[in-house]
């Protein structure tokens, strides 16, 4: 039997891939496009790629036809993130969220798949001013984005209740590494971690008051993985990110000390985002033995490394 991962060659999506395969699973990963990732050529016999957009449901039907008897469960990742790309076509961004979502449920009801887990995101919380933990805070977003998962969230807790799935969420919380490049990434990632790959004219134009858990995304798949595996867990909903938040100019400082050719980055004063600054991992660290195994800084001397061997010349 095999998991399927929708955007199984994204940056989360190829690292559960890479979680999944190493342990002898096999994976079928739903992508839009194929990807040669160096890290995938070792285990790349356990993974059946398959090509399809979530949103086109007749596509995902004759898939599901084909592997029926195959999938075991799905993992799906697929989302657009809090960039102002979001914001430029917020009509396109809510439909892949919310849709794409609703299109992996419904598969897994009509195709009796017995377990869906759904990677969401710690924007869930919004602004919480504390560690936001999942017994302790309600969902509260303070954007279109958070909005989005916290609705996806809901919209598969009622496909549980009414029709028996086993039904799980991960919260993970801005998550970086390998799998894209810093010109790849979100303007966040780009503008923090642009140095590793020395480009030019890096720029936020708020960001310079504020700490976020940024998470190296091995941990982020890792604590996903565990969740996925959990017999009969106390708790389906866990956060998974590092404890300890970092500002974005401690990122920049960083990325520039593990650059070859550093270059400069601007950030204007404030926050760029209204989120509170990490996570409590509490239930994660309890039920599931999650910890993770590295600090920011042991994260981007990873990710530097990998920049350099698959940067375009």
């Amino acid at each position: 039997m095999a998991v399927l991962i929708t955007g199984g060659y994204g940056q989360l999506g190829s690292w559960l891939a890479h979680q999944f395969a190493s342990q002898d699973k096999e994976v079928i990963a739903l992508d839009t496009i194929d990807k040669d990732l160096d890290y995938l050529k070792q285990i790349k016999s356990k993974i059946t790629f398959v090509q399809a957009d979530v949103l086109n449901f007749s596509k995902l039907v004759e898939i599901f036809i084909q592997y029926k008897d195959k999938i075991e469960g799905v993992i799906h990742t697929v989302a657009m993130t809090a960039d102002p790309s979001f914001y430029g076509n917020p009509y396109y961004g809510l439909d892949l969220n919310l849709r794409g979502t609703i299109n992996m449920l419904e598969l897994a009801r009509l195709f009796k798949i017995k377990k869906l887990l759904y990677v969401s995101s710690g924007a869930v919380y919004g602004e919480a001013k504390d560690k936001p933990g999942e017994l302790t805070h309600s969902l509260h977003p303070a954007d279109l984005y958070g909005a989005s998962k916290a609705a996806s969230e809901l919209i598969g807790q009622q496909y549980e209740n009414h029709f028996g799935l086993d039904f799980r969420i991960v919260r993970p919380y801005f998550f970086f590494g390998p799998g894209r490049l810093p010109s790849e990434q979100t303007q966040l990632f780009k503008s923090l971690l642009g140095p590793l790959e020395s480009l030019p004219n890096l720029k936020l134009e708020k960001g310079a008051d504020q700490r976020l858990g940024f998470t190296y995304i091995e941990d982020i798949a890792w604590g996903t993985y565990l969740l996925y595996q959990a017999e009969n867990p106390k708790y389906k909903t866990v956060n998974i990110c590092s404890e300890e938040p970092v500002s974005f100019l401690e990122m920049v400082r960083l990325a520039q000390k593990y650059s070859d050719k550093p270059t400069s980055v601007k950030i204007g004063p404030g926050k760029l985002f209204p989120r509170g600054e990490t996570l409590d991992i509490s239930i994660a660290k309890k039920e599931l033995g999650f910890h993770p195994r590295y600090s920011v800084e042991e994260g981007i001397k990873e990710y530097a490394r990998w920049v350099r061997e698959n940067r375009k010349s």
